[in-house]
């Protein structure tokens, strides 16, 4: 048996010849195709391949194999055979048909602004250290370039499909810990690729890559998000786009090579239409009262039709909007938790737009047979149960540990899949979370509503000011209420609106953790555990009363408490007083008890005398000490980074896209290892 430095050794050189190989044949040219798409592929081998090497320590000084003696002893001999399937283009011939002929041309450069998967300066560093680069530095003789004779697709797809083999047989010789390693690197550098994308060939490629890969569905399903958000010509403009061109008409993504252009033509083939016939739809007395969600009859079928309101019905910006956001709501996948939507309705009258939403395949039937005790008969099929998650909060009764895990894990899930693909949500909070009640809970006989969450499926709704992330896209300004802007971050709520990004989607996801891990409103917990009324807060669930509307500095925020007329206020408002030296003011709350622990400064202009600053961290430490006797110290830890996003990546000055998918991924790895473990 060989010793273990001749083994290292002749790895090293083995790995050597085989990154030589995966970067030739990535720069092979066609004259007569795009070649982007093979490019692409090999790159995700390369990608692999590397990332291993650093994981076995193939690439440490001095290079060793942190793997057993046993393993390591295959390791030449896999590499080996790697590099002469990619290296020895007489076997690429007779064995794969694939014909390639050398070229008189060097290959100059490894690392060029051509590639997706190095889209951004960020990216590059994370690109294991560029493990390629320094291998192509080593080289002792020119790389000469290959030129495509013939290109097949399922032979080169029989070939790769090979060469990822070898490299999965790699990856098993790590240890467990590494291998995990290993795959979170890779769908990092796979979402990365996907969120900086801009051809739909490219997107076409990552989708089909991974979708029978059942660790990377949900990857596959954002690959695919994204490509039919492209078709549907919702695209990410120029940073700086004039003002009329966010009025102009759809814009077609480049299909060639070069990634690095931002400006696109236009499209040729028209934006399907989404709109629907409004007198199709019926809304009985119930669902005429419903502001903003309910169900509804669309031609004979159950639906579920949310509402968006515009101050004018012929804003052409807005038109296109609501079609876009209606098409690309349609392919949504199971794995983004959401319903499919059928397009949208107008009502002129009302000022609105309806989205109309299918229900479930198997709650969205006209009728169906009941079984009685006397005879079968046939009955009207009785109305779907859908509630939200903050009618669940108010509700039940403590849903299990693990209930409420697997809800957290659901709705990061969605946030993650959303991000990746480009799109905000903007309205992330608990009255958007759906809960639709499971067909067969239906079938116990009981007349009462059930409050367990393992009998419902959760879909995110809400998505009607949803929009592409792009800092040069109109922002709509969201409509204000009390209870909504409790989960808004304040850089959101300014008269001057920034526009919105992923941390802000973050912000408000943190605000609705702290919710199911509390299993209480936000309000609630913001009133319960504020500094006046904390030590006496009864340790109950009782419902609190509505505040009546509060005056601001900032006018443009009109917030609008309909619930509660002036005789309600002054006999709740007496009760407050009792509790506190000056009117209650939530949105001041919520800066106090959930946002100043990330303000590295106090304001200078506290009264002197009073420690304002140890006063806050009590009470703030307050609410996450009992999140964390509720759901423990992983889990409180996310939350907190979730609400610190805004200002953490403001105060690093990093790339926002990156940031939020390494915090959304190292969130969503955490809280399935809580739920796992229970």
């Amino acid at each position: 048996m060989a010793d273990v430095v001749s083994i290292v050794a002749l790895s090293l050189t083995c790995f050597h010849g085989c990154v030589k190989g995966l970067v030739v044949l990535s720069k092979a040219k066609h004259y007569n195709r795009d070649v982007s798409d093979v490019r692409l592929q090999t790159e995700l081998i390369l990608h692999s391949l590397t990332t291993w090497a650093q994981e076995a320590g193939l690439t440490q000084d001095p290079p060793t194999l942190l793997i057993s003696a046993h393993n390591a002893a295959f390791v030449p001999g896999i590499l080996g055979q790697l590099e002469t399937l990619l290296s020895d283009i007489n076997v690429l011939r007779q064995r794969y048909g694939i014909y390639l002929q050398p070229t008189d041309e060097d290959v100059d450069s490894v690392d060029d602004d051509a590639s997706i998967l190095l889209s951004s300066d960020s990216q590059r560093r994370r690109w294991t250290g560029k493990i390629d680069v320094a291998v192509f530095l080593k080289r002792k003789e020119p790389w000469k370039r290959l030129k495509w004779v013939t290109l097949d697709d399922k032979k080169f797809d029989r070939l790769l499909d090979r060469a990822k083999g070898y490299v999965a047989e790699l990856g098993k010789f790590l240890e467990q810990a590494r291998q995990d390693r290993m795959e979170r690197h890779l769908e990092f550098c796979l979402r990365t690729a996907i969120l900086h994308a801009d051809g739909e060939h490219e997107l076409g490629v990552l989708g089909r890559e991974f979708q029978k890969t059942e660790s990377k569905v949900a990857v596959s399903a954002a690959a695919r998000l994204k490509q039919s958000r492209l078709k549907l010509g919702i695209l990410e403009s120029n940073p700086e786009p004039s003002t009329t061109a966010l009025t102009k008409s759809i814009s077609a993504v480049s299909m060639g090579s070069s990634h690095d252009s931002t400006i696109y033509e236009a499209r040729s083939d028209p934006v399907k239409d989404m709109k629907l016939s409004m007198r199709f739809l019926t809304l009985g007395r119930a669902a005429r009262a419903e502001r903003l969600r309910t169900l509804a009859q669309y031609d004979g079928v159950t639906v579920l039709l949310e509402w968006k309101y515009v101050t004018t019905m012929k804003d052409s910006t807005i038109i296109r909007r609501v079609n876009q956001v209606a098409g690309f709501l349609q392919n949504m996948g199971s794995t983004l938790h959401s319903l499919q939507c059928r397009g949208f309705v107008e009502d002129h009258i009302a000022k609105r737009y309806g989205y109309i939403f299918d229900l479930p395949h198997d709650l969205s039937f006209t009728s169906r047979r009941s079984l009685s005790f006397d005879n079968i008969a046939r009955r009207p099929p009785p109305a779907p149960e859908l509630r939200s998650l903050r009618q669940m909060l108010d509700q039940s009764t403590l849903p299990s540990l693990n209930a409420r895990l697997t809800l957290a894990v659901t709705f990061l899930e969605t946030l993650l899949n959303l991000h990746t693909s480009g799109w905000l949500h903007k309205e992330l909070r608990s009255d958007n979370i759906i809960l639709i009640r499971k067909p067969e809970s239906h079938s116990r006989i009981s007349t009462t509503t059930s409050t367990d969450l393992s009998d419902y499926s959760v879909y995110i709704a809400g998505y009607v000011y949803s929009r592409v992330d792009n800092p040069g896209e109109l922002t709509e300004p969201l409509e204000s209420d009390l209870e909504a802007d409790l989960y808004r971050h304040p850089s959101s709520l300014y008269g001057s609106r920034q526009p919105y990004r992923k941390s802000l989607d973050i912000f408000s996801v943190g605000c609705t953790l702290l919710e199911i891990g509390l299993w209480m409103g936000l309000r609630q917990i913001l009133m319960k555990y504020s500094p006046s009324s904390a030590k006496s807060q009864h340790k109950t669930k009782a419902a609190l009363p509505s505040i009546y509307e509060r005056s601001f500095s900032d006018p443009t925020l009109a917030h609008r408490i309909s619930s509660l007329d002036q005789d309600e206020f002054r006999q709740h408002g007496s009760e407050l007083d009792r509790k506190a030296k000056r009117p209650l003011d939530l949105m001041e709350l919520k800066h106090e008890l959930l946002l100043s622990q990330f303000t590295k400064r106090r304001s200078t202009h506290e009264q002197p005398g009073i420690n304002q600053s140890s006063r806050t961290a009590a009470d703030r430490s307050l609410i996450m000490s009992s999140l964390e006797a509720a759901m423990g110290k992983r889990y409180t830890t996310i939350v907190e980074e979730f609400l610190a996003a805004a200002n953490t990546v403001k105060e690093l000055k990093e790339d926002e896209h990156e940031f939020a998918l390494d915090l959304e991924m190292k969130a969503r790895d955490t809280m399935r290892a809580i739920a796992d473990a229970m």
